[in-house]
Parts: C-alpha cells; sequence; structure tokens
C-alpha cells in the first residue's frame, strides 16, 4: 500500500483529504487481453487519484473483485452505507466514476441513487450493490 492511500487515526489520508466518506477499489489483476501483460486497472488507479485529490475519497488498489466478465471493474465502499461493484470502465470514465463516488458520498443515507447517476455506473456496468452490515428490511408479506 502506498503512503497516499493510508489514513492516520483521525481518517486523513496522507494525500491531505478529508475523512474518507468512499473508497474505490479498483482490480489490479484483469489483463486486456489473456496473452497481454497489460493491466487497465492500473492505469484507471492513477487517474483516479489525481482525480480524486481533495476529495473525502480514496483510491486503493484490490488484486481481485471477482467480475472478470466485465473488466476493468472498481467497487465503491461507503465507510457506514452501501457498496456497489462496476464493471466496463476505463480511464474515459474517470469524471463519472468520480462523481457517483461523490453522489455516494454526500448521500445522507450513504445509498448512490439511481436518478443523476453516471450511464457508466448504471445497466450493464452496474454488477452489485451490497447492504451495509447494519441494514435491515423485513419480510415482504
Amino acid at each position: 500500500m502506498t503512503d497516499d492511500a493510508r489514513e492516520d487515526e483521525n481518517g486523513t489520508t496522507a494525500g491531505g483529504n478529508a475523512e474518507v466518506d468512499v473508497t474505490i477499489f479498483v482490480c489490479t489483476n484483469c489483463r486486456e487481453a489473456m496473452d497481454s501483460e497489460a493491466r487497465p486497472g492500473i492505469g484507471l488507479i492513477e487517474a483516479l487519484k489525481l482525480a480524486t485529490e481533495g476529495k473525502p475519497l480514496a483510491v486503493k488498489p484490490v488484486t481481485c473483485l471477482a467480475n472478470c466478465d466485465k473488466s476493468p471493474s472498481a467497487a465503491f465502499n461507503h465507510r457506514s452505507g452501501w457498496s456497489y461493484v462496476f464493471g466496463h470502465l476505463s480511464t474515459d470514465n474517470v469524471d463519472d466514476i468520480v462523481a457517483g463516488a461523490m453522489m455516494l458520498a454526500e448521500d445522507e443515507r450513504g445509498f448512490l441513487p439511481l436518478r443523476g447517476r453516471p450511464m457508466c455506473l448504471r445497466g450493464k456496468g452496474m454488477t452489485a450493490r451490497i447492504p451495509p452490515f447494519h441494514h435491515h428490511e423485513d419480510m415482504p408479506s
């Protein structure tokens, strides 16, 4: 882990971000093709780190998100809310990824609303949403 991905005891990252509300995990394992050494997640991480400076977002590498058919993939993890997994991303989507992560960070429920969500984070780009540990719903009647 690099220094700019580390947080101190106050939730401040070494890169200068205030408290981190959302962490964007990006898969580093998938390759462009089976016989290729190119890993598109690496470039996506570098572009996202630049684009998130000064925002309540952290960008961290993860070896695998098990979303290989939709590579490259990223996951948003809200500190006390929902998590989301997206695929079919690229460096062309950096502004939209940051916009979506900010929508999640700014939502008081820690939920990423569909309304206003960038297109790359909808439909075929959306893989899963995972409720927070404390989530509770009653069984439908």
